[in-house]
């Protein structure tokens, strides 16, 4: 008997199971009540990252950034809803924080670097103060220096 519930334990373990940052499950709530945000990055960083079958679990406007100081640099402007930022950020988490029983997945560097940037930025969204509040936008491209 403790030998089948040891092994369901196991089972259990390593079927997907994420460590999840501190404030994680928040950060969904948070996201989920934003109407729309931006997220500006390197379309490369856009490609290895979003979830594998993009086109039915995720709705999102991707468009290549081709003029003004951004132009040509290879970065795309990726705009969702807030409903469907929970379901970028429930993959990235899957991906970037995998259980160290199951080690890291091939995207796993991008899905931190991704997690990373997104997490403080959808931390620091406050409610909008006028019809007129731009959406929040939300800049991953480690050329260009922070902004603060």
């Amino acid at each position: 008997m403790a030998l089948g519930a040891g092994v369901i334990t196991a089972a259990l373990v390593l079927a997907g199971c994420t460590q999840s940052p501190e404030g994680h499950d928040e950060r969904l709530s948070k996201a989920a009540g934003v109407a729309r945000v931006t997220i500006v990055c390197p379309k490369d960083l856009w490609e290895e990252t979003k979830p594998d079958d993009y086109e039915n679990k995720l709705k999102a406007n991707v468009e290549a950034i081709s003029s003004g100081p951004r132009g040509g640099r290879g970065l795309v402007r990726v705009t969702m809803t807030g409903t469907n930022l929970v379901k970028y950020l429930k993959e990235l988490d899957s991906n970037a924080h995998p259980h160290a029983v199951n080690g890291d997945n091939d995207n796993t560097p991008a899905s931190r670097r991704v997690y990373k940037a997104l997490a403080p930025e959808i931390d620091k969204i406050k409610a909008a103060r006028g019809p007129d509040d731009p959406e929040p936008q939300i800049v991953i491209d480690d050329t260009i220096p922070d902004e603060t």
